[in-house]
């Protein structure tokens, strides 16, 4: 394995990895996808009559069904820090770092209080990382 390679790619900037993210592998949009089948296949909307507009749950499936998949948090390094969603993202792509373990602040206020860091255990594994090193955090991911 390029473990330089994943770090550049698949590790984002806050530390979580992508081949084990659900948006990344497509394992929502599958869910959903078949979620969507099994409403019509076992006629569960007759369990919804009454309780729920079924037409809008059946457009929510339908959308999640077919929602994107994530290409990865470094491929969305926007060149307009303006124009970029993540806050953590451009502050670690400004200073030049693969991810925010690298930087003397870590961990910093914004990654402390971000829920998405916060419920991946993101601090975590940037911590395994700068201790053990790079190559033994992602061959642990692969297990």
């Amino acid at each position: 394995m390029n473990f330089e390679a994943e770090k550049q790619r698949y590790i984002s900037f806050c530390g979580s990895y992508c081949h084990t993210c659900d948006w990344f592998t497509g394992r929502i949009r599958r869910t959903f996808g078949e979620a969507l089948e099994m409403l019509d296949d076992y006629g569960f909307g007759r369990l919804l009559d009454g309780k729920v507009d079924k037409d809008n749950f059946r457009k929510a499936l339908e959308i999640l069904a077919n929602s994107g998949i994530c290409p990865g948090c470094k491929a969305e390094v926007a060149d307009d820090p303006a124009k970029d969603r993540c806050k953590i993202r451009q502050c670690c792509h400004s200073k030049g770092f693969a991810f925010c373990g690298e930087c003397d602040s870590f961990p910093c206020e914004d990654l402390k209080s971000n829920p998405g860091v916060i419920k991946f255990g993101c601090i975590e594994n940037l911590k395994e990382i700068r201790e053990g090193g790079l190559e033994a955090w992602v061959q642990k991911q692969w297990q």
